[in-house]
């Protein structure tokens, strides 16, 4: 039996080949799912954001994580890995938030986040960001913070971006800093 060795560089090649090909089908799901939504809620005259972000949230509050956090800056690096672990890439820039004073026992933080497949999908094939599809994500995030901290919060659109997007986290009833 004569065994044949693969070069490194073959499985490292192989293996992005998949990860594209399934990036590009995702895409392709999304943006489907992206120009559905959008007719609908243009014939509709009405938008579907509460039903999005509350689904979204509820698969963020079902999700199975490994341990809580008490400070917002370790809630938003655990919320990062826990998305990873779901194989959504949704990277955004801890380090960078601008946090704003309390008000209303709310604290708010801007952050930016970068790559997003549903950003890309929606600039690439013209549909306006900020609808059922961002929102279903942005619930997504806030449910695993919640779930992750215990506290509840809200991620609105500050300003939509082509490269990035400014996002305000609104973290409700916090004593923490």
């Amino acid at each position: 039996m004569t065994h044949t060795t693969i070069p490194t560089n073959d499985i490292k090649k192989s293996n992005s080949t998949k990860a594209k090909e399934l990036q590009q089908r995702t895409q392709g799901l999304m943006m489907f799912l992206g120009a559905l939504a959008d007719g609908l809620e243009t014939i509709s005259g009405k938008g579907a954001d509460a039903t999005c972000f509350s689904s979204g949230q509820m698969v963020g509050l079902a999700h199975p994580i490994q341990h809580t956090e008490r400070s917002i800056d370790a809630t938003l690096i655990a919320v990062r890995n826990e998305m990873q672990k779901m194989g959504i890439d949704w990277p955004f820039d801890s380090d960078y938030h601008h946090q704003h004073a309390p008000a209303n026992n709310e604290s708010t933080i801007d952050l930016p986040f970068k790559n997003c497949v549903v950003r890309c999908t929606l600039f690439r094939y013209g549909f306006p960001q900020g609808k059922s599809l961002c929102q279903t994500k942005h619930g997504l995030f806030c449910g695993l913070f919640e779930r992750i901290s215990g506290i509840p919060a809200d991620l609105d659109i500050v300003h939509p971006g082509e490269n990035a997007c400014l996002l305000r986290l609104k973290i409700h009833s916090t004593g923490q800093n």
